[in-house]
């Protein structure tokens, strides 16, 4: 079975939790990169502009870069729901609901999976399990079609024959 952060900090007493966390980004080297990084990543994949996803508004495209934003960060970080809410200036209530939603849709709007996985396709391998663990997708091979993989596009003699 393989435990999240939050599972694992839940086991360790309340005065220990900081110490718990430094030792854990050590040991699991999760250089936390720069949220401006995993923001730049997913104004160029979904196509909206940086200043739209930390804006407040409210068109489905906007909407969901920034749901994925802010779940990327939750997820592939050991920020809390209010440092994370702090970054997107929101409260911590809307971060839960963003995750919330966002898992919904994940499971029942093929459209919005497709995009998704194609996001999680262009992420490293340790953001692709973290994400892909936080959907509950259970088959590791699931981002194979999504990676973009040059041996995957045909030359143009080969689409004449």
């Amino acid at each position: 079975m393989r435990y999240t952060f939050k599972d694992l900090v839940d086991l360790v007493h309340v005065t220990k939790r900081s110490e718990f966390t430094k030792i854990y980004e050590y040991i699991h080297k999760t250089d936390n990169q720069p949220e401006d990084v995993i923001l730049n990543k997913v104004s160029h994949h979904f196509d909206v502009p940086t200043r739209d996803i930390m804006s407040h508004k409210r068109f489905a495209e906007v909407v969901l870069a920034r749901q994925v934003y802010m779940v990327t960060i939750k997820v592939c970080s050991t920020k809390t729901l209010a440092q994370v809410a702090r970054i997107v200036e929101k409260d911590h209530a809307t971060v839960c609901h963003a995750m919330k939603t966002l898992r919904v849709d994940y499971e029942f709007n093929p459209v919005r999976r497709n995009k998704i996985r194609q996001y999680i396709s262009s992420l490293d391998q340790v953001k692709q399990e973290l994400l892909l663990d936080f959907f509950n997708e259970r088959n590791p091979n699931i981002l194979a079609s999504y990676a973009a993989n040059s041996e995957r596009v045909a030359a143009p003699s080969e689409l004449e024959a």
